[in-house]
């Protein structure tokens, strides 16, 4: 049996020879490489998503192309425990119009608790939206075994491929997506022009501008994949949203809920964001905003601003002592930790001399030791902060002084209170990126040395790479690991990378046992399919660019239906293989053909 991991690798390579001669949009005269509309599931070109997942219900979320500005339009749904929609559990119709940009947003309910289902979208004319996998959360008293979250953000479609939610996607491990804000981007970064549509994309500023920004995004497959193949739980940043005036936000905050598939946790105030999500005995995940609700008022008694607000802090402090669940996982938008930079003597291209951000946590000291404090004096283990918006790696023990020996051993981690975990960039500029020149890893990492002197409870920094974080989750330890991935051509590779482990009741990262592992799957075969799907019979060309054995097979998207294999041999270095495929004997459902070799 082969996994999902293999096979959805196999079909994004698929789609890329079926559909990249479609690169009109009506908005651009000219896209760039790797982007296109999912015209074999017109009219919902855009694919399909789902989110914030309960025990009883998901979000599920599509696209409809179609209808004019007065018309509305009702969309049927259909929720099903196999891919072939044989067992369909739940099922209803969803009118949509020009007033939401003709997306789809439906609250299921009645699921059954930690099940995987399918779910997909059809119009009136029987036309089919791609089907989607999600998952829904287990039940509050549930024991579960492991939990185990992707974590990404800043994902700027102009500063790269996003190979690294082709990875995400082609997992079959994960519970959940969580996004920890800048999923769009409102500007093209100057320095990190690497996929720029014609004509040039000027900054949204109204309700339609940020419509159009979330559908060009859209246009990326692999983009369109990850939010396909999983639930995800996301948070908007400064680029997703625009503060000049009060009509503008509000616009852009709505754009971003028509858009994502997540839940609004007050119906009545599209300014809210922050919520939470159970997850049986084992974590209790909640996302705070502090970019919305920043300097809005001062920490009563202090006469300092606030960057959570009074009522968000207050949520956050009684959601985090009421949680019964063994791990608590906070997610935000930016860096909680300290990060003094006063001691690095060579120029670098961030912070005000002082601090690398005093836009985030370091802005505001108070704010941080004011959860700390809370944490520490109701002796609440097992917390996690989960960051992003700073485009590099960093984890960390939390503490109020990491500077004071007499508050924190960096030798052995004592005193640290929480600890946190700091994926990298999907393609935002990294600091070689902000330097605008090519370093030297040896140069970075004696950056990094030079900013750990003075950052004790640094336990890991690394300023090059872009990708994603994995963290998993058990009753013994929490893993939190770096995924790396290139994202400035259309790559394959992955990498993972340093991996840190937190003991349940020591609020402190350890170096794991199994420090680095490199996994790198195969890249060095190519497939054609013609046509593509293939409805009846068609052709698979498979071409190596070095020789190998290989396995050429084609299986159901739900690894349940086999046939057998098309070709079991070598392949010689440059050497073009072609099948012909049958498929008017299979059972109707949705099939991958694949190529498998030793080395993916």
């Amino acid at each position: 049996m082969y996994s999902i991991v293999k096979l959805l690798d196999c079909i994004i390579v698929v789609f890329v020879f079926f559909v990249s001669v479609n690169v009109c949009n009506a908005q651009w005269d000219v896209l760039p490489d790797r982007m296109w509309e999912d015209e074999v599931h017109a009219p919902f070109k855009w694919g399909v998503s789902s989110g914030d997942p309960l025990p009883n219900g998901v979000i599920i979320w599509t696209r409809f192309d179609g209808g004019d500005e007065t018309t509305i339009v009702n969309i049927n749904w259909e929720v099903a425990t196999d891919s072939t929609f044989i067992n369909v559990v739940n099922s209803g119709e969803s009118g949509t119009g020009n007033y939401r940009d003709w997306t789809v947003k439906v609250d299921v309910a009645n699921l059954n608790p930690y099940t995987d289902y399918y779910y997909r979208f059809l119009d009136s004319a029987g036309n089919s939206s791609a089907v989607g996998r999600t998952k829904t959360a287990p039940n509050v008293n549930t024991d579960v075994e492991e939990l185990k979250f992707a974590i990404a953000s800043c994902s700027s479609i102009y500063s790269g491929y996003f190979n690294a939610y082709k990875k995400i996607s082609e997992r079959n491990d994960l519970d959940l997506m969580i996004h920890l804000g800048d999923y769009i981007y409102d500007f093209v970064d100057s320095d990190e022009q690497v996929r720029i549509p014609e004509p040039f994309p000027k900054e949204p500023v109204t309700k339609e501008e940020f419509w159009q920004r979330h559908r060009y995004y859209l246009l990326d497959p692999d983009l369109r994949a990850a939010r396909q193949m999983h639930p995800w739980m996301a948070l908007w940043d400064n680029h997703d949203i625009n503060k000049d005036n009060e009509e503008v936000l509000i616009g852009s905050l709505e754009a971003f809920f028509d858009y994502l598939p997540i839940r609004r946790p007050d119906e009545n105030n599209v300014k809210q964001i922050y919520r939470s999500l159970k997850y049986g005995k084992l974590a209790d995940l909640c996302l705070v905003d502090i970019e919305l609700l920043r300097n809005q008022e001062e920490i009563p008694g202090t006469g300092e601003q606030s960057l959570l607000s009074e009522i968000q802090s207050s949520w956050l402090r009684e959601t985090i002592e009421n949680s019964t669940a063994q791990w608590r996982i906070i997610g935000n938008q930016k860096l909680f930790a300290q990060w003094f930079v006063e001691h690095i003597t060579v120029p670098i291209p961030f912070g005000d001399g002082q601090v690398a951000d005093p836009g985030a946590w370091d802005g505001y000291p108070t704010e941080r030791n004011r959860l700390l404090d809370f944490i520490r004096d109701n002796s609440i283990d097992n917390n996690i902060v989960v960051s992003g918006d700073i485009h590099l790696s960093i984890a960390s023990d939390l503490v109020k002084n990491p500077i004071d020996q007499n508050e924190y051993n960096p030798s052995t981690g004592d005193g640290s209170i929480a600890v946190e975990f700091v994926p990298p960039s999907i393609t935002r500029g990294n600091v070689d990126e902000l330097l605008g020149i090519e370093v030297e890893p040896e140069d970075l990492q004696g950056l990094v040395n030079i900013s750990n002197q003075g950052n004790p409870h640094h336990k890991f920094l690394e300023f090059s790479q872009h990708g994603y974080g994995v963290l998993t989750l058990n009753r013994e330890s929490a893993i939190a690991q770096y995924q790396f991935v290139p994202k400035n051509e259309v790559s394959n590779e992955e990498e993972s990378y340093t991996e840190l482990i937190c003991y349940t009741g020591e609020n402190k990262w350890s170096q794991s046992s199994t420090n680095v592992v490199d996994i790198k799957l195969d890249s060095s075969i190519e497939m054609i399919v013609h046509p593509n799907p293939i409805r009846e019979r068609g052709m698979v060309s498979i071409k190596g660019t070095i020789e190998k054995e290989i396995a050429v097979f084609v299986v159901g998207i739900n690894g349940e239906l086999h046939i057998e294999n098309l070709y079991t041999g070598k392949i010689n270095k440059n050497q073009e293989l072609t099948f012909e495929v049958n498929m008017e004997n299979l059972l109707s459902g949705t099939y991958l053909i694949c190529v498998k070799s030793k080395e993916g």
